[in-house]
């Protein structure tokens, strides 16, 4: 496909708030098409994460955050770039994101863009990506976002086209790329070029055939070319350490001066945010005291940390192992889903879907080797699994990682409900990375309450709750206990936010369709909104209730 500066100008001269979210959305679809065959081209010494994988989720989370705002094109921007602070994975979401902040800053105040103001934002944003970094290298994604912004701007100064301005961004960021093995050996060493650079060249090119009027299409692009990881790093024994990401919250906090302490404390240094919200990044070998420093300036909102040691042990493996040829009769189109399921209407009501369903008693822990039967039943090379229970999601991901002839993606559903939601969304005749998003989409639109009685006597959170007594919990928090499920209902009605269409009470194994329907008439007077009443057959809570 063509995207370079050869095509006649463009009439598109303005963006507004609309065009900005629309055009975020392809640029995001057409990254995750992207997604494998930007992995493929990680072969750095530390092998930190999926480029591809970690680029593509946070433009979603960026994007998605930006589908949802209303307003002017500033909050679009603003929502942007709170969605990718929030969603960034990886050494190289994290430089993504801060790039992203700074074309939000750039165009906060501003109704539309315009050539100019695209070519100062994307100067800005390359500002901004450099100075996340504590000692930028040249040849990387910083090489690439810095020669787009250049090409922006003296495209800008030549023609007032939009369309023109970011095809020499993108041509200038393809060329870029090209000449990424050239400033860094060890791409060379590898016959490839850098993958960050890569991921924001095809980013670039999504938005680019968006506002060109091109479909971005569907469906994973083919890997051309697999790197010899061995030759590059044979001795298994070198320290790679922790990758160390910490998510927090504080007052008054200064990137510049918590770089300078996580720069004692290990390498591949990132720090970025605002003053209230910070992500950093690190490799290191004491992960603990990054988590000391976090709660010293503030409060941990979320941490992930992955032993880079038996990362690089695996992707080594991986790389080194040929691809699987798919079973005999295994379809190549579409999509198949399997489903973790506790509850005989639960089950039925997947089934009638076209699920795969596994059936599991009492509790949602299916054994790796049931998900494995299940992936082998399905009827197609792409299966989507939903765990449907957190419990359940790690046994689903494992069991996906050991069927590499199949596409298997986990959609971390945490409810039935979710599940249903999930599998509603759903088009059979897409590939699984189409449908994914659009599945965890579905499934974060819906809140489940669960109604029960407490097994034995504890304290939950700030209130006590005795042997028996119900209890009602809301997407998996506990919120209060009372004489009724009527009460507990209304309570946790009383904390539901934002607006829904249609409810599903759904009647456990000791619930009764009399109290159900009294239920549903509490949330109809409630909420207004429909209420369905369903069999669940689920044995540990009387009454599940999704609310979408």
């Amino acid at each position: 496909m063509n995207v370079g500066s050869e095509a006649p100008e463009h009439p598109v001269k303005l963006v507004r708030a609309e065009e900005l979210r629309t055009s975020l959305a392809a640029a995001a679809d057409w990254l995750e098409r992207h997604r494998d065959a930007i992995d493929a081209l990680n072969v750095f010494p530390v092998p930190d994460g999926d480029t591809g994988l970690n680029m593509s989720l946070t433009l979603r989370a960026a994007a998605d955050e930006a589908a949802a705002t209303d307003g002017s094109l500033g909050d679009v921007a603003t929502a942007m770039a709170h969605g990718a602070l929030m969603g960034a994975r990886g050494n190289s979401g994290v430089i993504l994101a801060q790039l992203l902040r700074g074309i939000a800053r750039a165009l906060d105040g501003h109704e539309s863009v315009d050539a100019r103001l695209l070519a100062s934002s994307l100067s800005a944003g390359a500002d901004a990506a450099y100075s996340a970094v504590a000692n930028p290298v040249e040849g990387t994604i910083l090489t690439v976002a810095r020669r787009a912004a250049d090409a922006a701007c003296a495209a800008a100064g030549r023609s007032p086209g939009l369309v023109n301005t970011l095809e020499e961004a993108h041509e200038a960021a393809r060329a870029a790329v090209a000449e990424t093995p050239e400033l860094l050996p060890i791409l060379k060493q590898a016959s490839v070029v850098d993958s960050g650079g890569e991921g924001l060249r095809v980013l670039l090119e999504g938005i680019l055939l968006h506002f060109k009027g091109e479909s971005v299409g569907s469906g994973p692009m083919p890997v051309g070319m697999r790197v010899d990881f061995a030759s590059l790093h044979s001795d298994l024994d070198d320290f790679y350490g922790y990758c160390t990401e910490v998510l927090f919250r504080g007052e008054a906090l200064e990137p510049a001066a918590i770089r300078a302490r996580l720069e004692e404390l290990g390498t591949c240094v990132l720090a970025v945010g605002d003053p209230e919200l910070m992500k950093i990044h690190i490799h290191t070998a004491r992960p603990g005291a990054v988590l000391d420093l976090a709660t010293e300036l503030g409060e941990i909102v979320r941490v992930k940390i992955d032993n880079m040691q038996l990362q690089q042990r695996d992707f080594a493996a991986a790389i080194a192992r040929p691809p699987e040829p798919p079973s005999p009769g295994v379809r190549q189109d579409g999509t198949s889903v399997v489903a973790v399921a506790l509850g005989a209407g639960f089950q039925e009501i997947l089934r009638s879907y076209g699920t795969t369903v596994i059936a599991v008693e009492r509790t949602m822990n299916p054994s790796v080797e049931e998900i494995l039967r299940a992936l082998d039943d399905t009827e197609r090379i792409d299966v989507i699994v939903l765990p449907n229970d957190r419990n359940a999601l790690m046994a689903a991901t494992q069991a996906a990682a050991q069927r590499p002839d199949r596409q298997v993606q986990v959609v971390p559903t945490a409810s039935m409900p979710a599940g249903l939601a999930a599998t509603l969304a759903m088009s059979p005749d897409q590939p699984a990375a189409t449908n994914a998003p659009a599945m965890a989409r579905a499934a974060e639109r819906c809140h489940c309450i669960e109604l029960t009685r407490a097994v034995r006597s504890a304290r939950i959170g700030e209130f006590e709750v005795s042997q028996g007594a119900l209890f009602a919990t809301l997407d998996e928090t506990a919120i209060g206990t009372g004489d009724s499920y009527s009460a507990v209902l209304d309570a946790a009605i009383g904390l539901l936010r934002g607006e829904f269409e249609v409810a599903t009470v759904y009647v456990g194994s000791h619930g009764s369709e009399t109290e159900a329907e009294m239920l549903a008439g509490l949330i109809r007077a409630r909420l207004k909104v429909e209420v369905d009443i369903a069999s669940g057959g689920q044995p540990n809570y009387d009454y599940i209730i999704s609310m979408e």
